[in-house]
């Protein structure tokens, strides 16, 4: 007569512990996909973030010593978003332009009186915004101008996602006491598309 030590496992318990070894596997494995897809989006989060920075950075000098800042509006095709800003250095007068077109931030810059001549540079793209450019002042103080903008950092894909970001610019050599009409802040570039 053999001892049940030595029977060995039967069909059910084998089937049993096959089964409960294929659940912990299937908790482990969504773990595990889980956390590369947290860190696939923190890794392209903060991508995004590094390049709305870099636009932030080359932005913050030019506003900061704007001398006024126009109201925001649409563009030439009524639908582009745009904003302009006057800065003074020296005697020269030169107007700056920011514009929201297909998803694109663009800039361009010209003299103040003078049709603009130079091409757009793309600061950021995949950016959308309702309302990228707000004007404001603090106090009626300094204008201040308020960049609202939405980047996809991922179009599809197991990363896709968008993030807002808000951007605050004080203009320090503005006065928001004295009216400033968009007549005679930099309109030569609501002209040209």
């Amino acid at each position: 007569m053999r001892s049940r030590d030595d029977a060995g496992f039967t069909l059910i318990e084998l089937a049993v512990a096959m089964s409960v070894m294929g659940f912990f596997t299937a908790i482990v494995a969504t773990a595990i996909a889980q956390m590369y897809h947290t860190a696939n989006q923190a890794e392209a989060v903060q991508s995004l973030q590094s390049r709305l920075n870099v636009v932030f950075e080359r932005l913050d000098t030019e506003i900061r010593y704007a001398a006024a800042i126009s109201r925001p509006g649409p563009g030439g095709d009524g639908r582009d978003a745009y904003v302009e800003y006057l800065n003074v250095n020296g005697g020269a007068q030169l107007c700056t332009e920011l514009r929201l077109r297909g998803g694109v931030l663009q800039r361009r810059a010209w003299t103040s009186g003078e049709t603009p001549s130079g091409g757009w540079s793309t600061l950021a793209g995949e950016i959308t915004s309702s309302t990228p450019f707000t004007v404001s002042s603090n106090g009626n103080v300094r204008q201040q101008l308020r960049l609202t903008l939405t980047a996809t950092f991922a179009a599809a894909g197991p990363a896709a996602g968008s993030h807002t970001t808000e951007f605050l610019f004080t203009a320090l050599n503005s006065d928001a006491s004295a009216t400033t009409s968009n007549a005679t802040v930099c309109t030569e570039g609501r002209t040209s598309p």
